[in-house]
């Protein structure tokens, strides 16, 4: 027994030293994957120039900064759209900027643009089947374009921009024969661009600065004898300095005589003067609508209509993007993962002439994942709207979608 202690002892000795070796080889291995974890979330943060890599399931994931995304490309070639909307754009600068004063009555469509043109410089081209037209239309500051709306609305015409950047002013059923294929194009767009911003904004409403005006704004005046609407709202845009739009009916009702106004709102004084003939009025940005409340119900009914549609095709688009897709590659531009997304999903594609020229770059690996997925790393390298509605996928400029839609 004696001689099988110094073993005992020996053995013990071995063991503890071959702890200490393990302890010290592993214990450091284990700090340092512990370190790694620790400064892996930050290392990205540390490093310069574009956004580094971030890691991901399918391994690194690098987008440029989205404020230099953002830039256009210098050498990314235009699109043809975006050619006709800078010609376009330039067609309308004047009708964008001037404001114009009219007092037509019964005016003769010709005239009318013939009056336009020579005090504030307008031009217009009228087909001919525009002959016989007329105007009546009385305002005061009104930006043209919007005038030229209304005037064309009122008339049943329609205008356009040709493509050789000339404004033409025609039946609505000869549009085709002015407006240019890509004209169609740019139609499809504003179609897009105002059902993202009508489902961004559902449920929201805002009211117009207008309309806090009407019920500020305090007018004094004789009474008023019995009329036609038009003539009241006349009296009423030289009084307030307010355009007032009625919208078209067939037979306008006769207002009954009204007591004289004694301080009165504007929003008061139209209510009751309305009231009797079954009329009422909304506002927009610029002008007073008014219009029977039959029409105005119709219209709110619309509007439900428009919000339902709105909210099913939402969900529509969430689960259209959760469908799997295998995308990626090295230096990508924007038009280029748009393309690989669309084709990968099987949709036609419509960038728009602001995206298909951005300056985002993205390198990632392809990997099968949700389409959503990928939506989400285009938007880290630049500003975009993806989105899917009537069968294709459209990337847009978030900061296109306020801009008006008049045609």
């Amino acid at each position: 027994m004696k001689r099988l202690a110094p073993l005992f002892a020996l053995t013990a000795v071995l063991a503890v030293v071959v702890f200490v070796i393990l302890k010290a080889r592993f214990g450091k291995q284990d700090a340092a994957e512990e370190s790694t974890e620790n400064t892996e979330g930050t290392a990205s943060k540390s490093k310069s120039g574009p956004r580094d890599f971030a890691k991901s399931k399918a391994g690194l994931i690098r987008t440029t900064d989205p404020e230099k995304g953002a830039l256009v490309d210098p050498n990314a070639p235009a699109t043809q759209l975006g050619e006709y909307i800078v010609a376009r754009d330039k067609a309308l600068e004047k009708w964008q900027k001037t404001k114009i004063d009219a007092e037509w009555e019964g005016l003769a469509l010709q005239e009318a643009m013939a009056d336009l043109a020579g005090r504030y410089g307008l031009k217009t081209e009228l087909d001919p089947g525009t002959a016989g037209k007329t105007v009546t239309f009385r305002v005061e500051q009104l930006e043209a374009i919007t005038a030229l709306d209304q005037i064309t609305k009122t008339a049943n015409l329609s205008w356009v921009v040709n493509a050789s950047g000339e404004l033409w002013i025609m039946p609505t059923e000869k549009l085709t024969t002015y407006a240019p294929p890509v004209w169609f194009d740019l139609k499809e767009l504003w179609a897009a661009r105002e059902a993202v911003l009508t489902d961004r904004n559902a449920g929201v409403v805002r009211e117009p600065a207008l309309a806090k005006k009407l019920r500020d704004l305090a007018i004094a005046g004789r009474a008023i004898p019995a009329g036609d609407i038009p003539a009241l709202l006349s009296f009423l845009s030289q009084v307030t300095e307010v355009n007032y739009v009625m919208r078209p009916t067939e037979r306008p009702p006769a207002l009954p005589p009204l007591a004289p106004m004694e301080g009165e709102t504007v929003d008061s004084f139209l209510r009751r003067a309305l009231e009797p003939v079954s009329y009422t009025f909304t506002v927009t940005a610029d002008s007073v609508i008014v219009l029977s409340k039959e029409q105005e119900e119709a219209e709110k009914k619309e509007e439900a209509g428009r919000e339902a549609e709105g909210k099913r095709r939402i969900e529509a688009e969430k689960e259209f993007f959760r469908k799997q897709v295998n995308v990626g590659g090295e230096n990508l531009s924007l038009r280029a993962l748009a393309e690989g997304l669309a084709a990968a999903l099987n949709v036609p594609l419509v960038v728009d002439p602001r995206s298909a020229r951005r300056s985002a770059n993205y390198t990632f690996k392809a990997i099968d994942r949700p389409a959503q997925e990928v939506v989400d790393i285009m938007k880290k390298g630049c500003p975009v709207e993806v989105t899917w509605r009537e069968g294709k996928l459209w990337v847009l400029a978030p900061e296109d979608l306020h801009e008006g839609t008049s045609k």
